[in-house]
């Protein structure tokens, strides 16, 4: 469906381009048979800027929910992780952006640098004024910048009250990201077995029409053998594969 809407709209933007240009050209006095060469060629060139747009649109949008799961399996990584896994992990982040950075760790859950002093809290649970305010008993000149998943409305407001830079998964990530420090592996993503990742592919959504051919080759075969049942059996099942995977298949 949604192949045919959008081809559907490349017609549609075609055919109003097409009219609206020839309006144009005849009122421009230009003769018939130009003005209508022009305006196919004017409705050419509409639709392919149409169709160029709307693929990098699709694109970027595909790159966003990549983007999306990308932070979820780190944000889940880093708040299954123990704290000294997290605290190397920023460390090696912070080495990355900057390796000239003397960087050193402080106490359980802290890093120190000649201008900076973070502190490193992933958990499930939102960080809290409680933790701001432990934070905020390190006596030092030095920048505070809190990192977590995410925090409290009330633990937000204290970070702005007592000047702590409060960092959260989605700022943690994108510096992650520009950074190229991702973990070798997440911990919680789900591996898949043998079994279950050909499965996945065989019902892939762009598998329903590979289903749907075979299905009505295997049925029009059925008027040339002595086995009428068993193609008919088979083709039925081929059918409904079509049907199950367009509906429910994976994308």
């Amino acid at each position: 469906m949604k192949k045919i809407a959008y081809i559907s709209d490349l017609l549609f933007t075609f055919f109003l381009s097409f009219v609206v240009s020839v309006v144009l050209f005849r009122l421009l006095r230009v003769t018939i048979a130009p003005a209508f060469l022009l305006a196919i060629l004017c409705g050419g060139l509409t639709t392919l800027s149409y169709a160029a747009f709307r693929r990098s649109k699709r694109q970027h949008e595909f790159l966003k929910k990549s983007e999306e799961r990308t932070k979820e399996k780190l944000l889940l990584h880093l708040n299954l992780s123990d704290v000294e896994h997290n605290v190397e992990f920023i460390k090696n982040l912070l080495t990355k952006q900057s390796p000239e950075t003397q960087i050193r760790r402080i106490g359980k859950n802290r890093l120190s640098t000649q201008s900076e002093i973070y502190f490193v809290h992933f958990s499930f649970a939102p960080v809290n004024a409680d933790d701001v305010a432990e934070a905020a008993r390190l006596k030092t000149n030095r920048k505070k910048i809190l990192l977590c998943s995410r925090a409290e409305d009330a633990a937000i407001l204290l970070c702005k009250r007592l000047r702590i830079e409060l960092q959260n998964g989605e700022e943690v990530f994108f510096a992650v990201q520009k950074a190229d420090a991702f973990p070798e592996r997440f911990l919680g993503d789900e591996e898949e077995t043998a079994g279950k990742r050909p499965f996945q592919l065989c019902f892939a959504k762009s598998n329903a029409r590979r289903f749907l051919l075979s299905g009505a080759l295997v049925l029009s075969l059925s008027t040339l053998t002595p086995f009428t049942a068993y193609y008919l059996i088979f083709g039925s099942i081929l059918l409904l594969a079509a049907l199950f995977t367009r509906i429910f298949g994976k994308e």
